[in-house]
């Protein structure tokens, strides 16, 4: 069973420090704007978010249990 698990388990990481990476990009890319219009401003509060979501979920799953 837990050989199971690791691959699982490592699939998903993988996924999110993807995801956290390119959530990281695009936040570089709008933090270069010198103004950013409202509807930019709500587009940078939600990825950074989510980017913080992914990187809280990456360490619930790197947790020893």
């Amino acid at each position: 069973m837990a050989r199971e698990r690791k691959p699982d388990l490592q699939f998903q990481i993988d996924r999110l420090e993807r995801r956290h990476t390119e959530l990281s990009v695009r936040v570089a890319e709008l933090e270069r704007h010198l103004f950013l219009s409202s509807n930019e401003q709500y587009l940078m509060t939600s990825l950074k978010k989510e980017k913080l979501a992914a990187k809280d979920a990456l360490e619930d799953l790197r947790r020893p249990r």
